[in-house]
């Protein structure tokens, strides 16, 4: 098989198929590793999020965390041509290595590892997504890690969470860009959440309080305005702001299970005076960010919060690192 659109893809061995030079410039960052512009790119990123950080425990938010979703290429290298091979150290080295690591939330060790003790895939073949599968075993890291500031809090367990089955769907968004959405098969990992009490949301538009839809405990794809989920039979009665990218969207039935309300936006459409207007408004507990490894160096998370000023009223702070 042959890439018809190699930027938007590339295609693997066994036929996997990874996202082309248009997403972050995959191809090119895997192949040569962090270079100089990577290593001072990260300092902006962690004085940026540390800023944040100090923003938000201002306002009486107890956890922020940033949770880094691997690209496909990081957990299933063995299936890039010969010529893709990644280098070492890789931009996200360079990234954790810049910033204070109690804020991130790195998932590639637990990927890493579950990778050797499932049959399924973590990652979907032909798309750039991950599964069902690869979700809840990144969103246990998340949760692990949360714990330990937040001894309180009810977790999703083992007993809580199971494969149903394996089902044939047709080819993810990496197939469609090829037009062969239709003719590329691929494997849909069947999750099912556990609970005495099923978990049935209901999605507002936050702006307007307008009810969107309600039943069930469905995926949700980024939301381009303020979502809230409510979700009265979560594990926790708490609140949180989530931005939140597509990798989001197999994992909000899990956040919609252990968070009461989760009020979802794309991080790109939170600007900094946006994101603190929803602070100051929803009131959140927790504020969580999940974003893909290529997203993770956009130049949105070098931005910085509101000045604390002696008079109480925000001032923007300087762009400048």
């Amino acid at each position: 098989m042959i890439s018809t659109n190699p930027d938007q893809v590339f295609i693997g061995k066994e036929d996997w198929l990874y996202p082309g030079e248009e997403y972050g410039k995959t191809i090119t960052g895997v192949r040569r590793g962090a270079t100089v512009e990577d290593e001072r790119f990260a300092g902006t990123i962690g004085r940026a999020t540390a800023s944040w950080s100090r923003w938000l425990n201002h306002n009486v938010i107890s956890m922020f965390r940033v949770m880094l979703s691997p690209d496909k290429a990081t957990i299933y290298p063995e299936f890039l041509p010969d010529w893709a091979q990644p280098a070492a150290p890789t931009a996200m080295d360079t990234l954790l290595a810049n910033v204070n690591r109690g804020l991130y939330v790195d998932t590639r060790p637990a990927l890493r590892t579950a990778k050797s003790q499932f049959s399924e895939s973590l990652y979907y073949k032909t798309d750039a997504h991950w599964n069902s599968l690869g979700v809840w075993v990144a969103f246990q890291a998340f949760e692990m890690d949360i714990a330990r500031a937040e001894p309180g809090l009810r977790l999703l367990s083992e007993k809580d969470v199971r494969v149903l089955e394996v089902n044939q769907r047709q080819g993810g968004d990496l197939a469609k860009f090829l037009r062969l959405k239709e003719t590329l098969r691929d494997n849909e990992v069947v999750i099912d959440i556990i609970s005495d009490r099923p978990i049935e949301t209901k999605q507002y538009d936050f702006e307007t309080g307008r009810l969107k839809r309600s039943g069930g405990n469905p995926q949700i794809h980024t939301a381009q305005r303020p979502l809230l989920v409510k979700s009265e039979q979560a594990l926790n009665q708490k609140r949180v702001l989530w931005l939140r990218d597509s990798f989001g969207t197999a994992m909000a039935p899990f956040m919609a299970a252990t968070f009461s309300e989760t009020l979802q936006l794309h991080y790109d459409a939170a600007n900094p005076e946006l994101f603190a207007r929803l602070v100051n408004t929803f009131k959140p507990d927790y504020v969580f960010i999940t974003v893909v490894e290529r997203g993770a160096r956009r130049k949105r998370f070098g931005s910085l919060p509101p000045l604390i000023s002696a008079s109480g009223k925000p001032e923007m702070l300087s762009q400048q690192p």
